[in-house]
């Protein structure tokens, strides 16, 4: 006797993506497996994406569509997984796309392993070229400390599949940008089992203009801040992940400082500076461009803000 499919929610936050919505639609309604609902929430576009989600709803049953006022990606999502029935939740964006077996991939192995959530590999899309990304890890079951350690590189939603009950008092950080750095380990560390497999299904297209792509300064600030409150859980629970994230957090601020955006922010410069100054990492573990520029930092900050600025003018 077969036993039932399960229900799959895939949640799709939408925000002026018309130039991407069908694409991403299309390959989700493609799935092989079918038992799927396709609930593509409306941040308040302004843009023709609501109508497009509107045309798919009505050709097909599995797709939902919420229409909410702006209220950022966090927001978006959260709405999205309080109006998902399915016991298996999954996330996609709505510029990207996914193989046929997307959903068939993670559904298999998330049961088969009888875990709470199943990592994938992906592919990322930059200008036309594809390549495949990795954890490096087998397939199988992996620990928490190997779970956690894949958070420092790898926070995002959609290359993953949840139970729907990890998300029962847990959700998105509302008005923050890298709201998968501030969630992906908390919902991995409230998980029993955590199963990998390097298939990749789901498609990540790098766009310039895309929220994760601005060096705002309020970007870097929510990057710095995740990444802050992320360390200092691993220090509490996984010292042995938190020397990884340490070393994480040291080159994010030295590039910050080498690489900063026109607009010199200085309360910026400050934060990144404070974890150059403090941080534990030994810099002969570093690339060496990152150990010139860590310790002209510890020698002089002024000294070294000057040079980076020169060589900017410089460059020009």
């Amino acid at each position: 006797m077969m036993t039932e499919q399960a229900l799959v929610s895939v949640v799709v936050p939408v925000y002026n993506m018309e130039a991407y919505l069908a694409k991403c639609i299309d390959s989700l309604l493609n799935q092989t497996y079918r038992k799927i609902e396709i609930i593509l929430v409306n941040d308040g576009s302004k843009d023709q994406s609501l109508e497009i989600c509107q045309q798919y709803a009505k050709a097909d049953q599995r797709v939902k569509v919420i229409n909410k006022k702006n209220g950022g990606l966090s927001d978006t999502r959260n709405v999205g997984i309080r109006q998902a029935n399915g016991q298996y939740l999954m996330f996609v964006d709505s510029d990207d796309y996914v193989t046929e077996d997307f959903c068939e991939v993670a559904v298999t192995n998330i049961e088969k392993y009888s875990a709470d959530i199943c990592c994938t590999g992906y592919f990322g899309v930059e200008n036309g070229d594809v390549t495949k990304e990795t954890a490096g890890f087998k397939e199988g079951l992996i620990s928490k400390e190997q779970a956690m350690q894949l958070t420092i590189e790898d926070s995002h939603a959609w290359d993953k599949i949840y139970r729907s009950t990890l998300f029962a008092q847990l959700e998105y950080p509302v008005g923050k940008v890298y709201e998968d750095t501030y969630l992906t380990y908390q919902l991995f560390e409230k998980a029993e089992k955590i199963a990998y497999v390097p298939k990749a299904t789901y498609y990540y297209v790098n766009r310039e203009t895309s929220i994760v792509s601005e060096m705002s300064p309020k970007n870097i600030a929510d990057q710095f801040d995740s990444s802050n409150e992320q360390y200092k859980f691993f220090q509490a629970k996984y010292p042995a992940v938190a020397a990884g994230m340490a070393e994480f957090m040291l080159v994010r601020a030295l590039r910050y400082c080498t690489y900063c955006p026109k607009n010199y922010n200085r309360a910026l410069y400050e934060q990144a500076y404070q974890i150059i100054k403090t941080s534990p990492v030994d810099p002969a573990t570093l690339d060496r461009r990152y150990q010139v520029t860590m310790k002209l930092f510890r020698f002089s900050a002024p000294l070294a803000l000057a040079i980076f600025k020169l060589r900017k003018l410089t460059n020009r």
